[in-house]
């Protein structure tokens, strides 16, 4: 009897959580339901499994209430699906080597603005050997930090402290041209617009975004507006473009699609796999918030969660190369 009541308790929850974000609606009690879609597959899967377990005779009800279940578990995976190594690469491998002139390393990172874990991160930038730096949520003592500890070997550097959870630092081994901090929606939210030369002299554009997440009494509206407006430059620039940073959406979310769309734009998790970066401290309810999108100038060289620091975001690193017809 109590394993039945738990499988209908989960049955129910996984229908909720199907149904919500089929709403085209913005409010935050709807479109946080996008990004765990292979957690609520999965417990549809498992509401089934309970279920069947307990029964004697099949009733209507019963098929029926089974059937619902696996038409929200299959709704669920076809959303992720594309994001496991079973999915067609949007991205091509790149023939060249990480450290060819045509190539650029990038790690973004939410540094987590309370954490004050600077030497593990420091640590394990130094380990990658990024040409490209961007952290989040910078406050003054981690700006401090992050400038003591990479000034050396990044030459280049744009770093905009803030307190509220939204400061941006970006630091470079190659050249930036003209750097420029912007607000595109909200005066309290900054992003980075950037060109950026590489070894072999090609000029590229880096943006770095950090936009506010939906959540209690904030709907995603400043952030919908915020991605398809940057989607608008990317498109409008023509030039071979980067976009990374916290994007605090999911790949397969309404939003970031119609991004892509907009800034023709392309994801290189797309049949490698989802690459999770949050929450750190619990490996098996991540999705991916991390991001790292381009133009379709570049190949994918290589892509890795890096290992954690004490922030609630891992690391992620992407290895681009202009391809040679870009």
């Amino acid at each position: 009897m109590l394993l039945s009541i738990i499988s209908i308790c989960l049955g129910a929850f996984a229908i909720v959580a199907t149904l919500l974000p089929i709403a085209r609606s913005s409010k935050w009690w709807v479109r946080i339901w996008d990004f765990p879609r292979l957690q609520v597959g999965i417990v549809s899967l498992i509401s089934v499994l309970l279920y069947l377990s307990t029964l004697e005779n099949l009733r209507f009800f019963d098929v029926a209430l089974v059937g619902i279940l696996g038409i929200c578990a299959a709704w669920q995976f076809s959303f992720v699906w594309r994001f496991s190594p079973l999915g067609p690469r949007e991205v091509a491998q790149s023939r060249l080597k990480a450290q060819s002139s045509r190539c650029l390393s990038l790690v973004t990172t939410n540094v987590k603005q309370s954490a004050r874990d600077s030497d593990a991160l420091l640590r394990i930038i130094a380990d990658a050997q990024p040409d490209v730096v961007l952290a989040v949520e910078v406050d003054e003592w981690w700006s401090g930090r992050l400038i003591e500890g990479l000034g050396a070997g990044f030459t280049y550097k744009l770093t905009y402290p803030l307190s509220n959870g939204y400061g941006l630092a970006l630091f470079s081994r190659l050249e930036l041209i003209d750097p420029s901090i912007r607000y595109v929606v909200d005066d309290a939210i900054p992003s980075i617009r950037t060109g950026l030369r590489l070894r072999c002299g090609i000029g590229i554009e880096i943006f770095g975004v950090h936009p506010r997440p939906p959540g209690a009494f904030q709907d995603s509206t400043e952030r919908d507006l915020e991605l398809v407006l940057v989607g608008r430059e990317i498109a409008q620039s023509g030039l071979p473009s980067i976009l990374a940073g916290d994007l605090n959406d999911v790949a397969w979310s309404p939003t970031t699609r119609e991004f892509k769309l907009i800034g023709n734009v392309l994801d290189p998790r797309r049949g490698r796999g989802m690459f999770n970066t949050f929450p750190a401290s619990m490996p098996g309810l991540r999705y991916p918030l991390d991001h790292v999108f381009h133009t379709q100038h570049f190949d994918l060289c290589d892509m890795k969660v890096l290992p954690r620091f004490k922030s609630d975001h891992l690391p992620l690193k992407v290895t681009l190369c202009l391809r040679d017809d870009a």
